[in-house]
């Protein structure tokens, strides 16, 4: 074959192939995400120390799943918050401020206005929790390792509300393709192997579930989340 024929040739095969790519991509691009596996559920616990009760709370506009937790017995301002399972400090600080002054990501879990003082933790396996409203700067900072039953901050009313209780999500964020710990990452919360009984807000307005009530009633729970012994 002469140059003139093997130049002709190559160019050829190279069209043919940028031809293929862009089929390739045309086909493809509107596919969704390939769903995410989320590992094994950490083995949660209340988020405060062994033996004490709480009420477990919802209101409409709340976010379905998000609990607003009350001492069952004597004040709740001032109470210890502590890590539902060990993890890995994501975000600590006040609303969209990392601990270390600079902005979160947009779109990520605590990036909203109203959490005031809080606490994000990465449990692993796409999982995380999330603690709000503190009463001071969290005891814990962006990067750290703590323990199951570490203490993160004391229950308090920063942010938006003027009523001393911790907000408090789990989320899977293998959930949502675009992993923003957001809304529909969002998941009912088990504590000690049962689920909270807190899914629905009543509200149609919030996700991720978008219905209309009934709103979960309120619960009342006892923690097991104890020194290991």
């Amino acid at each position: 074959m002469s140059a003139r024929g093997v130049y002709r040739a190559t160019m050829l095969a190279v069209i043919a192939g940028c031809v293929l790519v862009s089929y390739l991509v045309l086909t493809h691009r509107d596919e969704p995400s390939p769903k995410l596996q989320a590992g094994p559920r950490p083995d949660f616990q209340l988020p405060f120390p062994c033996g004490e009760t709480w009420l477990l709370t919802t209101y409409p506009g709340h976010d379905d799943y998000d609990i607003d937790f009350f001492a069952a017995t004597g004040p709740t301002a001032g109470r210890t918050v502590i890590a539902s399972a060990a993890g890995t400090v994501t975000w600590a600080g006040y609303s969209a401020t990392l601990s270390d002054g600079t902005q979160a990501a947009p779109g990520t879990s605590g990036t909203r206005g109203g959490l005031g003082y809080g606490v994000i933790l990465d449990h692993g396996g796409g999982w995380f929790t999330e603690y709000g409203h503190l009463a001071s700067s969290p005891a814990v900072h962006t990067g750290d390792r703590v323990p199951r039953g570490a203490v993160l901050g004391q229950v308090g009313h920063t942010g938006s509300t003027t009523v001393d209780h911790l907000h408090y999500e789990q989320l899977d964020d293998t959930r949502d393709p675009r992993r923003t710990r957001g809304v529909d990452d969002k998941v009912e919360a088990v504590f000690d192997g049962v689920p909270s009984g807190i899914t629905s807000d009543g509200s149609a307005g919030t996700g991720p579930l978008r219905v209309d009530g009934p709103q979960s009633p309120d619960q009342t729970r006892t923690s097991r989340n104890c020194p290991a012994e």
